[in-house]
């Protein structure tokens, strides 16, 4: 071939690679611009149709409009306009977003619906007194809102110190550059607070309103805490740990998704809880790929177990033996024994419940930790967590090998734990104990101090009405309402039943159930975060810098388990118990009486106290 004709050959190549590149961009682009206005069009919809929304925009005399879009990697880009007329301040907004160069796989609307004049010092004395990221409310730095930040702009990226109540000007500056907007010279002395009403479309099929409640009940789709919901958080938060967890079994520890920092170090006593949550939560979702993941978790657990001789294993935590994490290790794999009909791990199930009681001592009380090398105590006494693990883990035992010597000494760890008025801490690892063993010794001792541990010190009604996370809470009320309900078909007889509130029990299921949605990472707010990929489908601990780790999914998982396998009898109890309550034995205790509905919410009394001491326990639990 001639050289005229080869480099002929080489233009029109060149010719049909450029056409074809140049077809499939106009493609991919009428793809995206698809994409934006079916989604457009739906928020729209969403909007007009909701006439209380649409009466509060007039009422407001001007509508001022936020368009938010993520491509579901990157965080969010947020579009601000506003006119006195409606359409012009939407379809202006919208032209922005649409010309962001985002692909929208999530665009959600938000509207503004009220405002209020705050001065800083007032808004720094408010948010000291929260103190738990309890902001739900955005900011308008300037009065006619050229300079507006949405509430999850705000708590996403860290703008507001919430122990100093103070607002972070660089903070607001970074986010007000991704927004095309002039930085501020510095906070001003007053500003406006504003309340939104948003819309999400997360596909092509329709699009959601969002609640607009008050504290956390806000921008989250709106969800009943029944069996269903439950089963998708399974399925959803199930398929996070899955996307964390290494070839080799080992999790991400976890993240601090405001600066995408990921946590360091690693605890083993953490990762065994964990995958015992997976393997509940694949016996709610039945998600076959979640097998090999719970399998490589279980590998990489027996890595640090360590054998005294044949028949005694001790769980390696740093330079000692933890009781804890043998407690843990026994849940992860009776649980595994229990839902997967296995004898795979039998012999180690035995050694490591005999590594409990090695380190039990003749009162019942447990050692907590000992040398690895030569097995002398290390320290006695750690955290009461540990207790409840290790007497919680040697029922498991005993409910999958039948040997009785696991259960004796879990009775005499529960008849010490009795002695000592253990129910004070009303630690949820303490209801899963009494809640178990009165499965094998249904004894009014153990039925009391189960009641006792939900019921003293006004604990439940307190718990129903806390306003932060507190994850495991959810755990001990549950527990306890199993227990509660074994109670009332055994027979035995108990006389704490007399001043026992099962009423007020029940409530307090029900109404942490549905809180702990709003801890749920949800795309219509992890969006908005430096990394949506970290945060969605987990479950952030708002008190701590929406904190995510393993332990955090775990236990709100652990309390939802249990929800979702008394569901049904929960609801017996609602219906004969609230709903049609016996004139003759209703009780009039003002302890039920008092914020236990859902509007409570709106007050924030109980603000500090949720942040001081609920969450400062929390971070300690395993």
């Amino acid at each position: 071939m001639s050289f005229i004709k080869r480099l002929a050959a080489v233009f029109i190549a060149a010719a049909i690679m450029a056409s074809g590149t140049l077809a499939a961009s106009a493609e991919a682009s009428n793809v995206v611009s698809r994409m934006y206005a079916a989604k457009y069009n739906m928020l729209l919809h969403a909007l007009k149709s909701d006439s209380e929304t649409m009466k509060a925009m007039k009422d407001f005399g001007r509508s001022v409009v936020f368009f938010s879009v993520s491509d579901g990697h990157s965080k969010a880009k947020v579009f601000l306009d506003q006119s006195y007329d409606m359409s012009k301040a939407i379809t202006s907004a919208y032209a922005k977003v649409k010309s962001s160069g985002v692909t929208p796989k999530w665009l959600k609307l938000d509207v503004v619906i009220s405002d209020e004049e705050k001065t800083y010092d007032d808004f720094t004395e408010e948010t000291i007194a929260r103190r738990n990221s309890s902001l739900r409310q955005g900011i308008a730095f300037t009065p006619y809102y050229g300079t507006a930040l949405l509430e999850a702009q705000l708590n996403s990226s860290g703008i507001i110190d919430y122990e100093e109540g103070s607002i972070d000007l660089k903070r607001v500056n970074e986010e007000l550059k991704r927004m095309g907007k002039k930085k501020l010279t510095e906070i001003p002395k007053t500003f406006r607070l504003f309340k939104t009403q948003g819309y999400f479309a997360e596909n092509t099929a329709y699009a959601m309103k969002l609640t607009s409640g008050s504290y956390a009940n806000t921008g989250k789709r709106e969800l009943k805490a029944d069996r269903e919901t439950i089963e998708m958080l399974a399925g959803r938060s199930s398929s996070y740990l899955k996307s964390i967890c290494g070839s080799d079994g080992k999790f991400v520890y976890g993240y601090y998704p405001i600066d995408n920092e990921e946590i360091e170090g690693y605890s083993i006593l953490r990762h065994a809880g964990t995958v015992w949550n997976l393997i509940m939560q694949y016996d709610m979702c039945r998600d076959e790929s979640l097998v090999p993941v719970i399998k490589s978790g279980l590998k990489y657990l027996k890595k640090f177990i360590q054998y005294k001789d044949k028949k005694t294993a001790f769980v390696i935590d740093g330079n000692m033996l933890n009781i804890g994490g043998n407690g843990l290790a026994l849940l992860a794999y009776t649980m595994y024994a229990e839902v997967f009909g296995s004898s795979e791990y039998n012999s180690l199930i035995r050694a490591l419940a005999r590594g409990v009681i090695f380190m039990q001592n003749k009162d019942g009380s447990f050692t907590h930790s000992l040398n690895k090398d030569t097995y002398k105590v290390a320290q006695k006494y750690i955290i009461i967590y540990y207790d409840g693990e290790a007497a919680f883990g040697l029922l498991k035992a005993y409910s999958v090998l039948g040997d009785k010597s696991f259960l004796e000494a879990a009775r005499k760890a529960a008849d010490y734990f009795v002695e000592k008025d253990y129910v004070s801490e009303h630690s949820h690892w303490m209801g899963y104990v009494f809640n178990e063993i009165t499965k094998y010794c249904p004894e009014e001792k153990y039925f009391e101090f189960g009641l006792k541990n939900v019921d003293t010190d006004n604990y439940s009604a307190d718990m129903m009405n806390l306003k932060a996370g507190a994850n495991s809470v959810s755990e001990t009320l549950n527990a306890a309402f199993e227990m509660y309900d074994r109670l009332m078909d055994s027979g035995v007889e108990c006389g704490y039943l007399e001043e026992f509130d099962a009423k007020l029990l029940v409530r307090a299921v029900m109404k942490r159930a549905s809180y702990g949605l709003n801890y749920f990472m949800f795309p219509e707010y992890a969006m908005y975060f430096a990394a949506p990929d970290t945060v969605l489908n987990s479950f952030a601990v708002r008190e701590d810098s929406f904190r995510i780790r393993i332990d955090d999914i775990q236990h709100f998982m652990d309390g939802y388990y249990l929800y979702w396998k008394n569901y049904d009898t929960i609801l017996e109890y609602k219906d004969k118990l609230i709903d049609h309550p016996p004139k003759d034995t209703e009780k009039n205790t003002e302890k039920d009486e008092t914020k236990t509905d859902d509007d409570a919410e709106s007050e924030n009394a109980d603000d500090s106290k949720s942040s001081d001491d609920i969450e400062n326990k929390i971070e300690t639990e395993q």
